[in-house]
């Protein structure tokens, strides 16, 4: 990729004052017949390097990186339009030309740069690098590379594509945009996230036989009504820290531990850290690293698992998309371990969070990974007992590097960080990086966000292919959760019991307390795991009943009859309850004894056959090779699946119409789920909010 300089248009290059109007109009008939031919820039300051220096490479634009020069720092340019008319920012400094751009059969475009020049591509889409260098996210991407999967809605921020001088690559529709998108059907959430307003022919494909999954935005005009487009802009210190860490890779197994406050980029900065480690070859003799090790410890905006949940996982690809895109990864794509936090915070029980971030660190360090690069990505948590949590961690973690993401504080957070990394022998190196810049607020709130990737989790087809190849392979079913066949799963026989993490239910009020929630599957690898806690008898095996279609109607009607009339006969055995695990003292599992295997949604309790109703992602596979006697069912503070209760509504309604939500329809109040939204306390007594559990009162 060539460096960039921004130049702005003073008219001739021998100085002489032409109309502004004039120059576009030659800029237009030059670009027209042909490169351009000049060296000055429009007033939307393109990108247009020397055609007279030498084809410079993407270690040539990290050389200036390492200088402080910010190449993803520019604007993408903007113009000041004439008084009364909207202004419009350029986003692309492509032209699209019968030579430059060529479509092919099946929504395929092939676009040609002989300059360096920058793309931003709206939806979802494959790219692969025919000829020449192009980088995305902090990827390198060359001809040696397969095709890489993208997903880019504008309710995040839009990487760019940049390519070098003489470049051919290929754009192709993503082969599970369709299902992603249907989910805006079942939820508003998912509505207005792409390009959806894409004219009947564009640049990005035809309609009809080959629906186009992206666009190309060339200016604000192209972009969808009311949609606000953030380019993924990483400032100079950033590019500036990516260089030196991916230069002196080989040096030592770099470590890096990634902390700040709430919406300061660490996530972003962590992948495009780990894309830069897997994709920058940094010379002849310098491959680049086969495989990053991610230790994911954010349970409230977690990269590769649903909420709750903190993991580590290995990554062989770019990651070029979302989180909601790749909500979780099977073990033969990357997911070495996880476990279950049951909350959005690590709030809940501070002790357990740092012992599972202990357990999966240990795992990394025994396993053949350990000579992979570890990225540890950390909650926005940096005061009071937060504050604690990540000075223990770096403490007991050691990494190379603590990355701070923000240069304005808090204070009291920085110097303690500081101390902690000091305090290490030997020290360990502590660099304040500027925070993410944004320039409006995100479409999305935080709770939007974890909807969706709860939501896009619980939706993954379960017959998707199981490859290291996540991103191209994972695929969604769009059908509301009601349509789906649950697991049937008997009390007795189908799992150890049920823990609740924080409030203990009566045993005679489980039912109902578990009923419609969000619950994680717990593996016990040793009963080492349930500390001291009492358990119920021991189950047999099989665990799950699985059907691939729901019970008749004339099924259950014959099941019903014979359970009346076995009533009849006998009622001298009382029914079986729910196991529960008692845990009056709010006990854990012991996460190097246990790991998740995934999360479930309980559907419904069926008391008369004694079962519980559970949907789950896992694969029929994972779930006919568990015995009942290893598992546990573990209740938490999960954020209520209400999403799941409204989406057959929202189908019928005709969902997707956007973040202001479903319009009110003409349907009677028997085609209304039966849960009432209730904002602050409306409807409550004082006092009847859930009292909040405080358990490190004793932390100083």
């Amino acid at each position: 990729m060539a460096t960039v300089k921004k130049r702005k248009l003073e008219g001739r290059a021998s100085g002489s004052s032409t109309p502004p109007a004039v120059v576009e109009k030659a800029l237009e008939k030059a670009v027209e017949d042909g490169p351009w031919q000049t060296k000055s820039e429009t007033r939307f300051t393109r990108v247009l390097p020397s055609r007279n220096s030498k084809r410079r490479s993407v270690d040539e634009v990290d050389a200036k990186q390492a200088q402080g020069n910010d190449i993803d720092g520019d604007d993408g340019g903007s113009g000041s339009e004439p008084s009364g008319r909207r202004a419009v920012k350029q986003h692309s400094s492509f032209k699209p030309t019968k030579t430059k751009l060529q479509r092919k059969a099946g929504g395929r475009l092939v676009l040609a740069t002989s300059e360096a020049e920058r793309l931003l591509v709206l939806g979802s889409y494959g790219v692969r690098v025919r000829a020449g260098e192009a980088t995305i996210a902090g990827a390198i991407l060359s001809p040696s590379d397969d095709v890489q999967w993208v997903h880019a809605p504008h309710c995040h921020a839009v990487p760019v594509l940049r390519t070098a001088e003489d470049t051919v690559l290929e754009l192709q529709p993503h082969p599970a945009a369709r299902g992603l998108r249907q989910l805006a059907r079942l939820n508003p959430a998912f509505g207005r996230l792409w390009n959806e307003t894409l004219p009947q022919d564009t640049d990005s494909g035809r309609a009809g036989k080959y629906p186009a999954s992206f666009q190309i935005i060339y200016t604000s005009e192209d972009a969808p009504k009311r949609a606000v487009m953030q380019e993924l802009v990483a400032p100079g210190a950033w590019n500036k820290k990516l260089s030196g860490l991916a230069a002196a890779r080989r040096k030592a197994t770099p470590v890096i531990f990634l902390c700040g406050p709430k919406s300061s980029g660490k996530s972003t900065f962590g992948r495009l850290l780990a894309n830069r480690f897997i994709t920058d070859r940094g010379g002849a003799r310098n491959r680049p690293w086969s495989s990053v090790m991610v230790l994911d410890l954010d349970p409230g905006q977690p990269e590769y698992s649903p909420p709750g949940v903190v993991s580590l996982s290995r990554i062989s690809t770019p990651n070029l998309s979302p989180s909601f895109c790749h909500p979780t990864l099977t073990p033969t794509q990357g997911q070495i371990r996880a476990h279950a936090i049951a909350s959005v915070t690590p709030a809940l029980d501070p002790s357990h969070f740092i012992e599972c971030a202990l357990d999966l660190f240990a795992h990394y360090q025994r396993g053949p990974d350990a000579k992979s690069p570890l990225i540890i990505n950390t909650p926005g948590w940096v005061q009071g007992t937060g504050l604690d949590i990540l000075s223990e961690l770096i403490t007991a973690l050691r990494p190379t590097e603590v990355l701070y993401m923000s240069q304005d504080g808090p204070s009291e957070t920085v110097s303690t960080l500081q101390s902690a990394a000091a305090a290490t022998n030997p020290p360990i190196p502590f660099t304040p990086l500027p925070s993410q810049p944004t320039d409006t607020a995100p479409p999305r709130t935080s709770l939007h966000l974890r909807t969706m990737q709860t939501m896009s989790y619980f939706h993954l087809s379960q017959t998707l292919a199981q490859t290291a190849t996540a991103a191209a392979t994972q695929t969604w079913d769009p059908a509301p959760l009601t349509a789906l066949p649950p697991y049937r799963v008997r009390y007795t026989t189908g799992f150890r019991g049920i823990l609740c993490y924080d409030h203990q239910p009566a045993a005679s009020l489980l039912a109902e307390a578990i009923n419609g929630t969000i619950l994680a599957l717990v593996k016990v690898e040793s009963t080492r795991a349930f500390r001291d806690l009492l358990l119920p008898p021991n189950s047999s095996p099989p665990a799950f009943q699985p059907l691939t279609t729901e019970t008749s109607p004339t099924t259950q009607s014959k099941t019903k009859t014979k359970t009346k009339t076995n009533n009849k006969t006998s009622n001298k055995q009382p029914e079986p309850p729910i196991p529960l695990i008692p845990n009056p003292q709010g006990r854990t599992l012991d996460p190097r004894h246990s790991r998740l295997l995934g999360l479930v949604l309980v559907r419904g309790v069926d008391a008369a056959r004694h079962e519980l109703q559970l949907l789950t992602p896992l694969s029929r596979d994972t779930v006919s090779a568990l015995d009942g006697d290893e598992l546990v069912l573990v209740a938490g503070r999960f954020d209520t699946p209400s999403w799941a209760y409204a989406e057959d509504l929202c189908r019928r309604r005709g969902g997707g119409a956007g973040e202001e939500g479903v319009e009110d329809g003409e349907e009677g109040e028997a085609e209304v789920p039966w849960v009432e939204m209730l904002h602050g306390s409306q409807k409550r007594a004082v006092g009847s909010k859930v009292w909040r559990v405080r358990r490190d009162l004793g932390r100083s």
